[in-house]
């Protein structure tokens, strides 16, 4: 059982104020704060978490649900790893109508990460399974909290500058949330692509890297992330939801983030209509590698 809730209604139109402050006249422990203007997913969140008094602080969105064992599994986790900033786990996905899709899982076992394991596997990506995590309030405080003005990186930023402070985090692969996932009829996600590439600029440059210079760690890992993550994101450019004018925005985004000569030879792949070509090249290769490993391995036994 939550000690406090704290709800940032960040000027929704469709009755939740009403709605919450019905709900803060029932509920003692119910926090309601009205934003005068939107603030946007970091701000807004981080806003959550400034606010919350606890030693632990659960993020929670508003369409994604806690199932009864969250709280205690995983503030356990947290008492028995005091060097985990955070506690996180599986999930299981649901559908808009609330129905079982799938579990996702990381490929990890249960246990803690320490903080120079997790900065390296940052490289890859934001290593959680759903944005529903437990943080060490004294781990969002020595980090800055999010601190970070980019909308759809700033939880991935954040679990970098935990790590950076001194932190890792701890894992369960049990599944004890359910995250939802809505249909895309309006390609909603597709057109945010710009919001991720910036975003994922903001964590390489001013979250990871000061992270790896602090450690007086080789910076050229990072670089290959960026080129990485530059040429998975060039795929947008052959998308025929953008105008002309948004995919050379989307470009120079890309460029941003890497500029290297293989980032620019798939980029005028993309512009080009070659990407189906590509795909496939790329889709044959792994497969090859694949059953050439299959067979390296039933052979050693």
């Amino acid at each position: 059982m939550p000690d406090e809730i704290i709800v940032s209604n960040d000027c929704s139109t469709d009755g939740s104020k009403e709605l919450l402050e019905q709900l803060a006249g029932q509920l003692d422990l119910l926090t309601v704060f009205n934003q005068p203007i939107n603030l946007g997913i970091s701000k807004n969140t981080d806003f959550c978490l400034r606010a919350a008094q606890g030693d632990y602080v659960v993020r929670l969105d508003s369409d994604d649900l806690l199932h009864k064992n969250y709280i205690q599994t995983l503030s356990e986790l947290l008492d028995q790893n005091p060097q985990a900033g955070f506690a996180h786990a599986a999930v299981q996905e649901i559908n808009g109508k609330g129905e079982k899709i799938r579990n996702r899982k990381l490929n990890r076992k249960t246990g803690f990460q320490d903080d120079s394991a997790a900065l390296k596997a940052a490289l890859k990506g934001y290593r959680i399974a759903a944005n529903i995590l437990i943080f060490r309030r004294k781990a969002l405080e020595k980090a800055n909290y999010i601190n970070c003005s980019e909308d759809f990186a700033e939880d991935y930023y954040l679990s970098v500058n935990i790590a950076k402070a001194g932190f890792g985090n701890v894992y369960s692969d049990e599944v004890l949330s359910s995250y939802r996932i809505w249909n895309d009829n309006g390609k909603v996600r597709q057109k945010r692509k710009l919001a991720e590439i910036n975003g994922l600029n903001a964590v390489m440059n001013f979250a990871l890297l000061p992270a790896f210079n602090q450690r007086k760690w080789n910076v050229k890992t990072i670089e290959q992330s960026k080129e990485h993550f530059a040429i998975n994101h060039s795929d947008c450019l052959s998308w025929d939801v953008y105008s002309i004018e948004e995919k050379a925005e989307l470009e120079r985004a890309i460029y941003n983030l890497s500029s290297t000569k293989r980032v620019k030879f798939l980029v005028w792949i993309r512009k080009n209509g070659f990407g189906k070509i590509f795909d496939i090249f790329q889709e044959f290769q792994t497969t090859v590698k694949q059953r050439a490993k299959n067979m390296i391995i039933s052979n050693n036994h």
